[in-house]
């Protein structure tokens, strides 16, 4: 359902947060600092002793490639380490949709053109993920890249209904899952139909869950 939300000013990362820049975060002891984490992101890191991403690869080729395989646990330390933190949805959905000098709300970051190869990485064409500056054509009017496609992005908050909100496909197609367990993610992967990529398009995980299509970027006040 379309509504309005009023926010603060905030900066938001022009790229999703990459494997080189994740890869400081290890070295610097991340998965060690407990300062880093939250009370429930460190119970699920004694519960699950994991010291890299689901699927990490050493490979110096993807340094600029979006980092993912991360839990929603894993994400927000990271922000934590780096003194930001993980956006809202309406803080994401803002960056990538709203176009500021024309007062306008676009379907997609670069407009209402229907998703294509220029865009962004999706529909399996590559069937791995690329370079978060691989594709301008896809920039947002705000500047941010790679929104849609490549991978997931965690947002800060828990999945539930908009106001008003009515079931669509079906009444346990989403609603089941608006139980205050299951956190938002935005943006589509290189996985992503074109159905599945719009702006306002929402997908949900359990924080603990690592899925090799999830990433993130960060945001500051």
């Amino acid at each position: 359902m379309v509504h309005p939300v009023y926010l603060d000013d905030y900066w938001i990362d022009r790229y999703p947060v990459t494997c080189g820049q994740y890869r400081q975060f290890m070295q610097a002891g991340g998965y060690e600092e407990s300062n880093w984490w939250s009370e429930a992101g460190w119970h699920w890191l004694q519960q699950h002793p994991v010291g890299k991403p689901l699927y990490w690869s050493d490979n110096p080729e993807w340094e600029d490639h979006p980092v993912c395989g991360v839990s929603w646990y894993e994400a927000e330390a990271y922000a934590n380490s780096v003194g930001k933190r993980l956006p809202t949805e309406a803080e994401w959905e803002k960056a990538a949709s709203w176009n500021p000098e024309l007062e306008q709300r676009w379907t997609y970051p670069w407009g209402e053109a229907l998703p294509t190869s220029r865009h962004c990485n999706h529909d399996h064409w590559i069937g791995h993920t690329t370079p978060v500056d691989a594709y301008p054509a896809g920039r947002s009017a705000y500047g941010c890249e790679d929104m849609l496609g490549n991978v997931w992005e965690w947002t800060a908050d828990w999945f539930t209904g908009y106001p008003g909100f009515k079931p669509f496909l079906y009444a346990g197609y989403s609603q089941v899952y608006f139980d205050g367990q299951h956190k938002v993610l935005r943006g589509g992967s290189w996985a992503t139909r074109p159905w599945g990529l719009r702006s306002a398009f929402r997908n949900w995980y359990h924080p603990g869950v690592r899925q090799i299509l999830a990433g993130f970027r960060c945001v500051k006040n």
